[in-house]
């Protein structure tokens, strides 16, 4: 009974997977360049006033140690900090590791101009994924974002929770002014 159950749970995920149009794994250098977060969803237990905190653009870049490096300039009470996180290349194609060890997965929707970075991993004794759709600019493209529903729903999230974070400009540090 148990392996009928097992088989069955397995043809399903991998019906759900076959519906889903395929995804391109991206590698470092194509990742470079000015992104946006158009939606994200997850299941981490985010208070409502983050969640609803205007998101500002992001950069991937390659910085000195030839790594991939996430940037964002967010505005703190002490004024404009530039956050950063290097990632390391991972072991399979479209994966990045932080420093606290954690996978990220991004991948290209087809046609490229999209992305789905996806992390999934062990926190304070829980299981926990958050996912984001991004794109160079903020011109909606209704596919893409179908697209990211259907993504979000394969990973058994509920797609009503899926947010559309405000918009901000990104502050600028005291060096840039």
């Amino acid at each position: 009974m148990l392996l009928l159950l097992l088989t069955t749970g397995l043809g399903l995920l991998s019906a759900v997977r076959a519906v889903l149009p395929p995804l391109t794994p991206a590698r470092a250098e194509e990742l470079v360049g000015g992104w946006y977060m158009v939606r994200w969803a997850g299941d981490m237990p985010i208070p409502d006033e983050t969640k609803n905190h205007p998101m500002p653009p992001f950069k991937l870049i390659i910085n000195n140690h030839k790594k991939l490096e996430f940037r964002m300039n967010l505005m703190k009470p002490i004024g404009c900090i530039e956050f950063k996180l290097p990632l390391d290349t991972g072991t399979e194609p479209g994966t990045f590791v932080t420093r606290w060890k954690h996978t990220i997965h991004i991948h290209f929707l087809p046609g490229r101009t999209h992305g789905i970075a996806y992390f999934r991993g062990y926190m304070n004794y829980m299981y926990y994924q958050m996912m984001m759709i991004m794109a160079h600019t903020l011109d909606e493209d209704p596919q893409a974002l179908n697209f990211f529903k259907e993504f979000v729903e394969s990973k058994k999230l509920k797609t009503n929770e899926i947010m559309n974070p405000p918009r901000t400009d990104a502050c600028k540090l005291a060096r840039e002014s």
